[in-house]
C-alpha cells in the first residue's frame, strides 16, 4: 500500500466493546468496565429494525411522519440500552439485565446511563485495527 491509498482490509468493525465508565464527578476513570453490543451486534440491529419497522408502519398508515412522544422515546433509549448492554465488571452490584434497567431507569443514576448511551454512538470504539 502506498501513503495515498486506504488499506480497507485493514480495518474490520466488531460487535461489542468495552467502556471504562468515568467518576461522576471527577472524571477519572473507576474499576468499572461496561461491555456494550456495537451497531452491528445482532441484538442492537433487531431492536433498531423493530423502531424502523413501527414508525414506517405509522408512515405507510396515515402518510405522516409520526411524532412520537418524549416519553416513549426515552422508554425507546433505555430498551436500547439495556439490550445493548452485555455485561460489566468492577461494580457493586452484579450484572443482570434486569439489575441494568433499574440502573438506567434510576434519576440518581442518570450519569451512568449517559455515560453508556454517549458510548453507543462512538463509532470508533467498534472499529478494529
Amino acid at each position: 500500500m502506498t501513503e495515498d491509498t486506504l488499506d480497507l482490509e485493514a480495518y474490520e468493525d466488531v460487535s461489542s466493546a468495552e467502556v471504562r465508565i468515568k467518576h461522576p464527578t471527577t472524571g477519572a476513570p473507576t474499576p468499572m468496565i461496561v461491555t456494550i453490543a456495537g451497531p452491528e451486534h445482532p441484538d442492537r440491529k433487531r431492536i433498531a429494525f423493530a423502531k424502523q419497522r413501527r414508525m414506517r408502519a405509522a408512515l405507510a398508515k396515515t402518510g405522516k411522519i409520526p411524532m412520537t412522544d418524549p416519553e416513549d422515546d426515552e422508554a425507546d433509549e433505555l430498551e436500547l440500552l439495556v439490550m445493548s448492554t452485555l455485561g460489566w465488571a468492577g461494580a457493586s452490584l452484579p450484572f443482570s439485565k434486569d439489575a441494568a434497567r433499574k440502573l438506567y431507569a434510576d434519576p440518581k443514576r442518570r450519569w451512568l446511563r449517559d455515560q453508556v448511551s454517549a458510548a453507543l454512538n462512538e463509532r470508533e470504539l467498534f472499529t478494529r485495527a
